[in-house]
């Protein structure tokens, strides 16, 4: 009775009683044009697991691993080399030599080069290891691997989203063992861990998408975590550590109030997933425009069949800069009618932040001063 009574007071007053709110961009997170003012270095479909190794840097598109050449900074990066593996590639991790791990969608891990070279993870204590989302070496014989999901491989993340899944897990795996064994899970139960970064303290950084948050891993203590940066506007991904200090975080795509509204709504939500094409759903997106089925179209969006800048949109184009503390600094925007959409991965180089769009297939290069004004 008291539920109902608050209920109708809430919807009288106009409060929002569901709690499907989205915070607001404001303060660092101010909306601007800085992703959209940077130099297209290159335009690849699909580009994803943008970084920077040893040899150079490296990145994927859907299947293939694409080593970059740049031998002359004022001209675009050109690929050098192409490999394709037998699923799409989902993370990326340098060990600072030539070692590579390369996670595949249903497939497991991959070490490629270096002292591991050949190494394949395809379980973690009888654990499918289906869903790589990132990748950490510590050391040479030390990998810090996320899996998304165990209900749910990477390209069905808006599947996981919308069904409401948390049974993404942290592991940490001592390499110089033999397969199957040295696999100790650091945390589980997370929603969609799709980023790993260490900190200074020796603790590690995982972004956990569907929460919209940062959180902190404590090894030493059997991956004790404490949540670092929360209530985030867009679903934080990647995270780089930056060479002066500090954190990149790529956030793929934003918050919107229609879809925190239908993740509460079970039932809605159930039927639109089993009779609609998941790419109309009422869902967060890396690109949009592509059809007119897409939900969110016409004068709210439009005028004069011109894009308006502030309107609602599933996709767009976010990088936020933190401090050491993991405090908000300034942050790069695309937005609704911008072109660097859906931003999965951020490499540092010779002195130049670069930034992989997926949603919009494009590498984009800014100086690092433009990146921290």
């Amino acid at each position: 009775m008291i539920g109902a009574l608050k209920r109708a007071y809430a919807n009288f007053r106009g409060f929002d009683e569901a709690g499907s709110t989205v915070p607001m961009m404001d303060g660092p997170l101010k909306p601007n044009t800085l992703l959209d003012g940077g130099e297209i270095l290159l335009s690849l479909p699909q580009v994803d697991n943008l970084v920077s190794t040893a040899g150079g840097l490296v990145c994927s598109s859907g299947a293939e691993l694409l080593a970059l050449n740049w031998p002359d900074r004022a001209m675009p990066l050109a690929v050098a080399q192409r490999r394709a593996f037998e699923a799409p590639i989902t993370c990326l991790a340098s060990d600072g030599g030539k070692g590579l791990a390369i996670g595949l969608d249903g497939r497991g891990l991959l070490i490629q080069g270096g002292r591991h070279d050949g190494r394949r993870i395809d379980a973690l204590q009888d654990r499918p290891l289906n869903c790589p989302t990132a990748a950490l070496f510590l050391d040479a014989d030390t990998l810090v691997v996320a899996n998304g999901s165990a209900d749910n491989n990477a390209e069905a993340w808006k599947r996981d989203l919308m069904g409401r899944f948390a049974s993404g897990s942290v592991w940490r795996i001592d390499l110089s063992t033999g397969p199957g064994a040295g696999a100790k899970m650091l945390a589980r139960g997370l929603a969609f861990p799709c980023g790993i970064a260490a900190g200074d303290d020796g603790a590690l950084l995982v972004s956990e998408a569907w929460r919209h948050q940062l959180i902190g891993l404590d090894p030493a203590r059997g991956g004790q975590s404490k949540r670092l940066l929360g209530d985030l506007p867009a679903y934080p991904g990647r995270i780089l550590h930056a060479a002066d200090g500090g954190f990149w975080i790529a956030l793929f795509a934003p918050r919107n109030q229609l879809v925190e509204f239908v993740l509460r709504e079970t039932g809605y939500r159930r039927r639109m997933m089993e009779r609609i094409d998941p790419a109309y759903w009422i869902a967060p997106s890396l690109a949009g425009g592509a059809s007119y089925l897409e939900p969110i179209q016409g004068g709210a969006r439009k005028k004069l069949n011109i894009m308006k800048p502030w309107a609602p949109t599933w996709s767009y184009g976010l990088v936020l800069r933190c401090d050491r503390a993991m405090r908000p600094v300034t942050s790069l925007h695309s937005r609704a009618d911008g072109h660097v959409h859906g931003v999965t991965a951020i490499a540092e180089a010779d002195g130049r932040l670069l930034i992989a769009a997926k949603g919009s297939g494009a590498i984009v290069g800014l100086t690092l001063s433009e990146g921290q004004a």
